[in-house]
């Protein structure tokens, strides 16, 4: 059997004032997806592997930090790309898909994930099934429920399962084609918007739930259910939570089931709620400071790069600068392309006037003139190790302003592995504490830190929903409308109604 793998993974927050353009894609040939140890494709492939009687064929797989909406001619050109490698290199018995789920396009009216599956669907025909991988913050639409085969969904945030979560789509599609299954698929929309901080899994709700799917996996003619939290960003028609059950040929369990998972997240609604050490940014920056344990690393939430923020943000960088009891801090990840600019130009070992705010685009723009000191940078920053969050590195300097050091990139970073750190110069466990633009720690962040405090700071990527604007978006909708009937018999959709 040859099995195809493609995908366009992206997340994008509509928000953002950058747009996600070509120069921000990354477009990963046959060869790097065999060997550069990627999202999702490398779970595929080692199950793929395990079986001498199917020839894995990479062909193409697009991604990109998230950001903006991706321009209508960066999301053609992946599409038709990828629409034509199949053509070209096909036929195949089965095609797998790495996609994240919240794909937004320029002008496009409708779910992006949704189109591009729909494509490939209609480019190989209705027989060949389709194993689709998915980020737990992605969303979910009838079209993309119908598009797709068998769905695999990650089930930690942070996210540490991605090679497993390929596998099980892997595995889902070789059982299809082994067993001449016919998988009978249900979806029920939630109508919640869960910022994926408050539904960490190390932790209740988010941790309940999730750890109850492997129960309902385990129920006689139950193939997988799975749980999208959604993308709550996002002003949209399909945002919301989803509970969806994949079956062997039995549409009414995947529907009873279905309404089970979603009736149980609902009844938790509530509980859905920062778990974490938050605060203010000025306190925060104060308890972080005074900590007796360190590293502790403190999240600028509002400013959130993996959350498809800008990271323009000077706020928490200036705050800093005005708390004396501020002694050793690393703030990392700021998007300033004329700042790094300029201190580029001034070199190495030598002291310019930069003024922070002047760059920003996402609030306000301030006009805080400073002294920096130029301690290291270059054109491109390169990083080692498996990487989550892949961008495409640009140019970036490290300064010293005070006693805080700041890292300036000309394009968006996102923060998530100590290499990110020690690629420019800084011990990631050597000083007292680290501001990132993160909202939740990534893994590897997470596993080093003493303390980690999040920061309710301003920003797109802000978690109070309720202060965000909504026009698009299904109403009424939790927590948004505090208080309504719902229930989710009304509101299953897939191959039982």
């Amino acid at each position: 059997m040859r099995i195809g793998i493609v995908g366009l993974s992206i997340e994008i927050m509509l928000a953002s004032p950058l747009p996600t353009a070509a120069r921000d894609i990354q477009h990963y040939t046959p060869r790097q997806m065999r060997d550069d140890d990627l999202w999702m494709i490398r779970g595929m492939l080692a199950r793929l592997g395990e079986d001498k009687d199917v020839e894995a064929v990479p062909l193409y797989w697009a991604t990109a930090l998230p950001g903006g909406p991706m321009t209508a001619q960066s999301y053609a050109d992946v599409k038709e790309r990828t629409l034509r490698l199949l053509d070209e290199k096909g036929p195949f018995d089965g095609v797998l898909v790495a996609n994240h789920g919240a794909l937004e396009v320029d002008g496009l009216d409708v779910d992006a994930d949704s189109d591009f599956i729909t494509a490939i669907r209609r480019q190989i025909g209705p027989e060949v099934p389709i194993g689709v991988s998915l980020d737990l913050h992605g969303d979910m639409t009838p079209e993309l429920l119908e598009a797709g085969t068998v769905f695999s969904v990650l089930r930690t945030a942070p996210h540490r399962d991605d090679k497993q979560t390929g596998y099980r789509a892997a595995d889902m599609l070789l059982r299809v084609l082994r067993g001449k299954l016919v998988p009978s698929k249900a979806a029920v929309r939630i109508p919640m918007l869960i910022p994926g901080e408050i539904a960490v899994t190390s932790r209740g709700p988010a941790k309940d739930l999730y750890g109850s799917l492997p129960e309902y996996d385990a129920r006689p003619g139950v193939l997988e259910a799975n749980i999208l939290v959604g993308f709550a960003w996002n002003d949209r028609p399909w945002t919301a939570a989803t509970a969806f059950v994949v079956t062997e040929n039995d549409p009414n369990l995947a529907r009873a089931e279905a309404i089970r998972l979603a009736r149980n997240i609902w009844d938790r609604r509530r509980e859905f709620k920062l778990g974490m050490e938050t605060a203010e940014v000025t306190e925060g920056l104060k308890l972080a400071a005074a900590a007796k344990e360190h590293p502790v690393y403190i999240s600028d939430s509002g400013d959130n790069t993996t959350a498809g923020a800008a990271g323009d943000l000077t706020l928490v960088l200036q705050a800093a600068l005005d708390e004396p009891a501020i002694k050793d801090l690393v703030v990392a990840g700021i998007t300033a392309p004329q700042t790094v600019k300029e201190l580029l130009a001034a070199g190495v070992g030598n002291t310019t006037e930069i003024e922070l705010g002047s760059e920003h685009i996402s609030r306000p723009k301030t006009a805080r003139k400073v002294l920096a000191l130029v301690e290291a940078g270059g054109e491109e920053l390169q990083l080692s190790g498996f990487q989550p969050y892949r961008s495409v590195e640009s140019a970036w300097a490290r300064v010293r302003i005070g006693n805080v050091i700041a890292t300036f990139h000309a394009q968006p970073i996102g923060i998530v592995t100590p290499e990110h750190l020690s690629s420019m110069g800084i011990d990631p466990r050597g000083h007292q504490a680290y501001v990132v633009k993160l909202g939740y720690l990534h893994p590897r962040l997470e596993d080093i830190a003493a303390r980690h405090i999040l920061l309710l700071s301003d920003g797109t990527s802000q978690l109070d929903m309720r202060r965000l604007a909504w026009s698009a978006l299904h109403r009424p909708t939790y927590p948004i409308d505090a208080e309504f009937d719902w229930s989710p018999e009304g509101a299953v959709y897939g191959d039982a109604k």
